[in-house]
């Protein structure tokens, strides 16, 4: 078996089982973990080894030492912090990024950005969650013959077909799940349940998630005098947001490009809500058109627009008939595009390559 590292400054926050899952399953290698914090959310993601290091120096050795043939980075910062000691130990070296480190983090630093021009020069390969992100890669000096396409995935097992819930006197249960920040647009969804409210008075919107606009989204609930209709959850674990999906009727999640110029990746939670077979509702953002296709597979709006989105939870509460056909179609397309196991399959293979090269 050849040993891969996996470097992941904070081994992993409750947002990235994204991470966990791509360490889990491999045939040819054997994934090991370094990180510079103590291993958080242990029952969560019970992975080993976990090796801590606070600091990395002498990292070159003791890779030697441990027979490491392959150094994964999981975000850009990270293959910059890895890239010396690769050289050093003539290690081949993988970066993959999945967000703020192709957008925010290149916006409000300069010197970031520059970096990154050695990185792309001098690693190995790089990996990307979609079309959009490997654009915007290249863009930034990344040469496209290095760049191989991940998409997040989920395990279908986890996440079964489930039969629709049936719908008593109006009392639709929306559902939003990510964390309470600028990117996620759960502002935006406030404002247009705002609005559904009016006509569905009965409806509730339940959010999942903790974050830094929790105070402020609270505020604006108060404001519109929705605190009885607009529930928040907090952060859950995997389970529960599975039974919260499963007693969902509809799922929507406004994602935004932030001020800051952060964008997502492809939030997970649309695959699982697809998979479960509850129709879905996002915005032309980032690399979510690459997995929604508008009123086949899902329903897109405008980043931004309340007043788009409500009109389009409007029209999709309203067109109960087509719910069958699209959350059918949603399947295949999880199913097809975003099956854990044929992603992992597509990483081991690099692996594969690179330490062959």
């Amino acid at each position: 078996m050849h040993r891969v590292l996996v470097y992941r400054r904070k081994f992993l926050p409750k947002s990235e089982t994204f991470i966990y899952e791509q360490l889990l399953g491999h045939r040819q290698v054997e994934p090991i973990v370094l990180t510079r914090q103590r291993h958080m959310n242990k029952k969560l993601f019970p992975f080993s080894p976990v090796y801590v290091r606070k600091h990395l120096t002498g990292l070159s050795t003791w890779l030697r030492r441990k027979k490491v043939k392959c150094l994964h980075a999981r975000f850009g910062p990270a293959g910059l912090e890895l890239l010396p000691y690769a050289r050093k130990a003539k290690i081949p070296l993988i970066t993959s990024f999945h967000g703020f480190d192709a957008t925010k983090r290149v916006r409000e630093n300069p010197s970031y950005r520059r970096a990154l021009k050695r990185l792309f020069r001098k690693g190995m390969a790089f990996t990307v969650v979609s079309q959009h992100m490997k654009r915007r890669l290249v863009r930034l000096g990344c040469p496209a013959k290095k760049i191989t396409l991940i998409r997040s995935g989920i395990d279908l097992r986890k996440f079964p077909m489930q039969a629709p819930q049936a719908v008593a006197n109006d009392e639709y249960r929306l559902l939003s799940v990510g964390r309470l920040t600028e990117k996620k647009g759960m502002d935006t969804l406030i404002k247009a349940f705002k609005q559904i409210r009016i006509k569905y008075p009965k409806a509730k919107l339940i959010i999942v998630g903790d974050g830094e606009e929790k105070q402020k989204l609270r505020r604006m609930v108060k404001k519109y005098q929705i605190e009885k209709q607009v529930v928040f959850k907090g952060a859950l674990p995997h389970h529960a947001v599975q039974r919260e999906l499963a007693r969902c009727h509809l799922f929507v999640i406004a994602c935004k490009t932030a001020r800051n110029g952060n964008q997502e990746g492809i939030p997970n939670v649309l695959m699982e809500a697809m998979a479960t077979g509850r129709p879905v509702i996002s915005t032309y953002h980032a690399g979510i058109p690459e997995l929604i296709e508008h009123k086949v597979s899902g329903y897109l709006v405008p980043e931004r627009s309340s007043t788009k989105l409500a009109r389009m939870m409007e029209h999709v509460l309203e067109a109960r008939g087509d719910w069958p056909h699209v959350v059918e179609r949603a399947r295949e397309k999880v199913e097809r595009s975003h099956d854990i196991s044929k992603q992992r399959a597509i990483l081991e293979d690099l692996y594969l390559r690179v330490m062959k090269k």
